[in-house]
């Protein structure tokens, strides 16, 4: 397959059965091959104490596998307890799931990550469709990884509050052309707590243009194709994978 079509749920988390109820619905209504959803949207991002009880569960994420057809995929970021709390991003199949556990956590201003989680190791990198995908999580963004470096596309899912909106966009096209494939954000929207969260959820092609952006600040979702051929003619464009070999 040299196409791929990724939905992006810009959505605010609410009371964990809604969440779980929102995510099993998109699934129903489908229209894509890859569903992404925000950085602990099952759970929400600013429950503090409470994620000990909220981390997802074995049944839950059956009922979202058994949802999906053979061609699809969801992305999303929960709540993850194994020994230690994870804020994890689960790919998730017909056939079972994987999850990557953030590797940076920010703990600076409103952020109190190492409070509640523990680092993971191991970045995560999955074939669907013939494309290879990278994921990682919000701040994880300001860190290169080398095992980055040939994926097809780069997923990263986010609850980024609006004090921080800048740094992100600034960063964003310059992932795409040096990684030289597609650069997926998607982050969350609205209110939580005390912190408006931005959304500006969007998709950068290998050339560095923007070809999906959905709004600031309010909940939405929006459709993307990705093209294979366009991932091969900016490698040929320009050598930096094979350079940096």
């Amino acid at each position: 397959m040299s196409r791929i079509k990724v939905k992006l749920f810009q959505y605010r988390p609410g009371v964990r059965t809604k969440n779980f109820d929102r995510i099993l619905e998109s699934i129903e209504k489908g229209g894509f091959n890859i569903g992404i959803f925000p950085e602990l949207y099952f759970s929400g991002y600013l429950i503090r104490d409470n994620l000990n009880f909220s981390y997802i569960t074995d049944y839950e994420l059956n009922r979202i596998r058994e949802k999906l057809t053979d061609e699809m995929a969801i992305i999303l970021g929960a709540p993850q307890f194994d020994n230690f709390l994870y804020n994890s991003a689960f790919v998730i199949t017909r056939n079972g799931w994987i999850s990557y556990k953030k590797m940076h956590l920010p703990n600076f201003g409103p952020f109190e990550e190492k409070r509640y989680f523990k680092e993971g190791t191991t970045p995560l990198t999955f074939d669907l469709n013939g494309f290879k995908i990278n994921v990682e999580i919000c701040y994880d963004l300001f860190f290169d990884d080398p095992l980055v470096n040939g994926s097809d596309i780069i997923v990263n899912i986010s609850a980024s509050p609006f004090t921080s909106r800048s740094y992100f966009e600034h960063v964003f096209p310059s992932i795409a052309v040096k990684k030289q494939a597609y650069f997926i954000y998607v982050n969350t929207a609205g209110l939580q707590r005390n912190l408006i969260f931005w959304g500006g959820s969007r998709v950068i092609d290998p050339d560095g243009n923007t070809i999906l952006k959905l709004p600031y600040f309010t909940e939405d979702s929006g459709v993307a194709v990705l093209d294979k051929d366009i991932i091969n003619e900016a490698r040929m464009k320009r050598k930096v994978l094979r350079d940096e070999a």
